[in-house]
């Protein structure tokens, strides 16, 4: 069914989401560059099946979100699940679409995956409270010379939408991207732990606020998202399970290897280029890891949403 929404941007929500949001059932954002950037075909079509049952098995109705032919998609009916599965399968040409983005891919009629800023925009406007993804955007490793900083951190400052990941993706400077979370006013929590987790790893050394009740979740975000003053996005960070990670001093050694192998690989195409290189340097084990995190974190984003009601 067509969005009724007061926003210019195409945008269809699928009928099993648009029912949902209407008997206010849970509901659970979930991003597709993990499909169109992160896996390889048809792993990451089975990777889109796996997550999207996983919502359902944990009380939540999930809703992937993203761009085919010009119009944002919350949410995909079969059709546009084959329609996807066609386009990864003809390697035709998607792209990555951020917060920025998002005016001009429609206006081009491309397809592509919503990063962290573009999925955590479109949920909101659809009314979806809690969003589930891998790692988030962060500040880059050599900022002071790049500049290069996610504009996932802007989004989380100004999109009252609760995020649950495993922490910023491993290839980013972690210290740095707290700092930058913390200066524009984003709640950083861990889940059961007092440490930030590093993505592939459990501990990175970077101390956060604790968090062991998803009661005290929603309540934050209930009184957040009803004052103007407050209301910002709120990170949860979940540690990876324990039999699925890549101790940091095992990864660090490839992450360094793959940074300096990048060269001239800017923007953009950095990101998936770095976590291509990981996947050949650890002989898939990153890959592994990844997907052992993602099903980690759709399991806490459903309850979390579940919570909210």
């Amino acid at each position: 069914m067509k969005s009724q929404l007061q926003c210019p941007l195409p945008i269809q929500i699928s009928n099993t989401v648009s029912m949902a949001l209407a008997e206010g059932k849970p509901v659970l954002a979930l991003e597709s560059t993990v499909i169109t950037h992160g896996l390889p075909y048809p792993q990451n079509i089975e990777a889109f099946t796996m997550l999207e049952k996983y919502a359902w098995d944990f009380g939540a109705v999930p809703a992937t979100i993203c761009l085919l032919d010009g119009v944002y998609h919350i949410g995909l009916e079969q059709a546009a699940v084959d329609i996807l599965a066609k386009k990864l399968r003809t390697k035709s040409k998607l792209e990555k679409i951020a917060l920025r983005d998002l005016a001009m891919a429609a206006v081009r009629g491309q397809s592509g995956g919503t990063t962290v800023s573009a999925t955590m925009y479109l949920a909101h406007i659809a009314g979806i409270k809690v969003f589930a993804t891998g790692g988030i955007g962060g500040v880059h490793r050599g900022w002071q010379s790049t500049m290069d900083v996610s504009l996932d951190i802007q989004a989380l400052a100004s999109i009252p939408v609760i995020v649950v990941c495993a922490g910023c993706k491993a290839i980013l400077d972690i210290p740095a991207t707290l700092e930058a979370l913390e200066s524009r006013g984003v709640p950083v929590y861990a889940w059961q732990t007092d440490e930030f987790p590093g993505f592939y790893s459990r501990q990175t050394g970077n101390r956060v606020s604790r968090l062991n009740k998803l009661k005290e979740l929603a309540l934050t975000y209930r009184i957040m998202a009803s004052s103007p003053q407050l209301s910002t996005g709120i990170l949860v960070a979940n540690p990876i399970p324990s039999n699925s990670e890549i101790p940091r001093n095992k990864i660090e050694p490839y992450i360094s290897e793959a940074i300096s192998s990048a060269n001239n690989v800017t923007g953009k195409a950095l990101t998936p280029y770095l976590l291509a290189k990981l996947s050949e340097l650890t002989n898939n084990k990153s890959v592994e890891a990844n997907l052992a995190l993602l099903k980690n974190n759709v399991q806490l984003g459903a309850q979390i949403a579940g919570e909210l009601l």
